[in-house]
């Protein structure tokens, strides 16, 4: 993918399939901390954007009121049966000021062909969901640790 914030070679996993991994895997572990400092980890939808993670929420979750307060978070997706195909890009956290149906200007092809399945499977479309899931977690890499 062009424009990546951070250099995908840089781990000991080949940059393309981190790159695949990325554009494909439709699930993945978003940490974030909470006051008392213990992690919280849920599983995200997740789109790779430009060098930067997207995740549609809703505005009043844990995973938003965390990020709020703390900026540091991770994602990571799942290894393979073996314990290889490891991807954990650690970041920083932001909520954008765009909400998800302004963000679908630039992200609904991407995000319908990747979850164009799972919308069935959820019954909502994206304007659905977008409206749901109105705040928009964006995480920038500062490392990656891939293999």
């Amino acid at each position: 993918m062009s424009n990546d914030a951070i250099d995908l070679g840089s781990s000991e996993a080949p940059a393309e399939a981190v790159s695949r991994r990325l554009d494909t895997d439709t699930i993945g572990w978003l940490t974030t901390i909470r006051r008392d400092v213990r992690p919280h980890a849920v599983p995200v939808w997740f789109l790779w954007h430009a060098g930067v993670v997207l995740i549609m929420s809703e505005p009043d979750t844990v995973k938003v009121k965390n990020i709020r307060r703390n900026p540091h978070a991770l994602i990571h997706l799942h290894a393979d049966p073996s314990g290889n195909g490891v991807v954990v890009l650690d970041g920083r956290a932001t909520i954008s000021d765009r909400t998800s149906t302004q963000w679908l200007a630039e992200i609904r092809e991407s995000h319908t062909a990747k979850y164009a399945d799972a919308m069935v499977a959820f019954g909502m479309g994206l304007d659905d969901i977008a409206a749901k899931f109105s705040t928009v977690i964006v995480l920038t890499p500062q490392s990656l640790t891939a293999w």
